[in-house]
């Protein structure tokens, strides 16, 4: 139903969390405006198409066993295209290949005679594999797990310094874009059992796929891009709309925050509100790289295991998915997570390419890089440490007419912010 004086629900933020919430309210029948100060949809979701060249605005991946978002999404339509289910781990000039046999088959003896990790560890691998697998969701982030960090649950459960900070530092570092592990180990087991439930893939036309088809379920006309919120319009003690960039103001039945945690606590500063929001951010840094022959070829991740890595991990995304790049061209991504992320341009570039030339044993001299995107996102997800959950903000923001979606209410990923969106707007239908 609409509300009965013709106002909207307005959502800022048009990412993953916004757009799920914008779909669930209008299933409902409740009028909804989605409004984004980009120029596209997607938040953090988004792909840039320059030059026949595939460039998602940082190095993401699908994991395919998310079940909130899988709901939202039609897999066939997206044309996925799926990575190896192992990573090839390269320090000191020697590369070992570690795959998930269970999942592929064709891994077992690669990854038996891999001198990366030891033979006990290998079995401890498959060990938490099971372990993860039989927890639920839920159970990831029971308070067990949430209250330890990713080291100190790994180095309980019998894996030494060598392997968490050869595989599980480069790997899940990347993950949770912190290689000192001090990420809860809720997160660990929460992406553990989604890679060993389902598969990690990318579709064919980049990450900012998932939004667009997210966009594309809503009635034309409720996204309004290139539109920024300036200031929440409080009358009244309730929020009653918002003031946009040129000042006009915009009536709401309701108002959601569906922005990242700090947009969303500036823009409650403006009706006078102080809104709780997780400490910290997560940051990295993507270059991007065509060549003629990649350095590091396969459709496996490529982990940089050595001491004070500049790029964490890197991939050829073209082996993965062949149309990222046209003409022949292969497509390379380097990601840097923590301090390294915040290198300057020049020294980030110049750090990549003699870390990929090493990784693939290439000489650099003979190492044809041509660098076409570098992309910063700052904030890629918000710190979640140890105890982290026992803070986390609550849907209604503490004033009338004013709500909160995003991922913050469940877990920094894809599928919590699927959940922050969903569950956002069942508490708005609930109430109103």
């Amino acid at each position: 139903m609409s509300d009965p004086n013709g106002k909207p629900i307005v959502i800022i933020g048009a990412g993953v969390a916004g757009l799920v919430a914008a779909i669930e309210l209008q299933a409902a029948g409740r009028s909804v405006v989605v409004l984004d100060a980009a120029p596209e949809v997607g938040g953090r979701v988004r792909t840039t198409v320059r030059d026949g060249l595939v460039i998602d605005h940082g190095f993401q991946v699908l994991f395919t066993a998310y079940p909130t978002l899988r709901r939202y999404l039609d897999f066939d339509r997206l044309a996925l295209r799926k990575f190896l289910p192992a990573a090839r781990i390269a320090r000191d000039g020697q590369v070992s290949l570690i795959g998930d046999a269970l999942a592929d088959p064709g891994l077992l003896l690669d990854t038996i005679f891999a001198r990366a990790i030891g033979v006990g560890d290998k079995l401890r691998l498959l060990a938490l594999r099971r372990f993860a697998q039989q927890l639920s969701i839920d159970d990831c982030y029971g308070a067990r797990f949430a209250s330890i960090s990713t080291r100190d649950f790994l180095t309980a459960r019998g894996f030494g310094a060598p392997v968490i900070d050869g595989f599980f530092a480069p790997f899940y570092g990347g993950i949770l874009l912190d290689r000192t592990l001090a990420t809860s180990a809720s997160i660990l087991l929460f992406t553990f059992k989604m890679l060993a439930d389902g598969d990690t893939v990318v579709p064919a036309g980049g990450i900012g796929a998932l939004t667009q088809q997210m966009a594309a379920r809503l009635v034309a006309g409720t996204v309004r891009t290139n539109c920024a919120v300036r200031a929440l319009v409080v009358v009244n003690e309730r929020v009653t709309g918002v003031r946009l960039h040129d000042d006009t103001e915009l009536e709401a039945a309701q108002v959601v925050l569906a922005t990242d945690a700090p947009a969303a606590a500036a823009l409650a500063r403006t009706a006078g509100l102080t809104l709780p929001e997780p400490s910290g951010a997560r940051g990295c840094t993507t270059l991007y790289y065509t060549a003629r022959t990649s350095p590091i070829p396969g459709k496996a991740l490529w982990l940089n295991a050595n001491t004070n890595a500049v790029v964490s991990h890197a991939v050829t995304l073209t082996d993965v998915a062949p149309e990222y790049a046209s003409n022949g061209r292969t497509l390379i991504a380097a990601t840097s997570v923590g301090a390294a992320a915040d290198l300057d341009d020049a020294t980030l570039d110049a750090a990549a390419r003699a870390e990929l030339a090493a990784m693939g044993k290439v000489p650099p001299a003979a190492l044809a890089l041509d660098r076409v995107a570098l992309w910063r996102v700052p904030y890629s997800q918000y710190e979640q440490a140890p105890g982290w959950r026992e803070h986390r903000p609550s849907i209604a923001c503490g004033m009338q007419g004013l709500w909160r979606a995003s991922e913050t209410l469940h877990s920094s990923s894809l599928e919590g912010a699927a959940r922050g969106g969903e569950m956002a707007a069942k508490a708005i239908l609930h109430a109103t």
